[in-house]
């Protein structure tokens, strides 16, 4: 799987060719990843979305679902209650001061 930034122009930041888990507050999402289906809905979803689900079924990715107030990244994208959102970024804080050993 690559990783990818998006800033200005969509930049490859990584690569990795183990398996990884994929956390997801949507229920719905994880039932379409696992089933091996497909609707007449599911017809409009974009190519990139259908790679990850056949890594999913294949063991590649593990989807798992985590509750809406545990997704930091929430902080990020959503309007939060103050102390929510305090505690996200704050969490946030520590997984960085973490990965770069400060």
């Amino acid at each position: 799987m690559l990783i990818y930034k998006i800033s200005d122009q969509l930049e490859i930041i990584g690569c990795s060719d183990s398996d990884f888990t994929l956390f997801c507050d949507n229920k719905s999402t994880m039932l379409y990843s696992n089933n091996n289906r497909s609707s007449s809905k599911s017809k409009y979803i974009d190519i990139k979305f259908l790679v990850v689900k056949e890594r999913a079924q294949s063991g590649r990715v593990s989807i798992k679902h985590i509750g809406t107030n545990s997704m930091v990244a929430n902080a990020l994208i959503k309007g939060l209650p103050p102390k929510v959102f305090h505690e996200h970024i704050a969490y946030i804080g520590d997984l960085l001061l973490e990965s770069f050993g400060t």
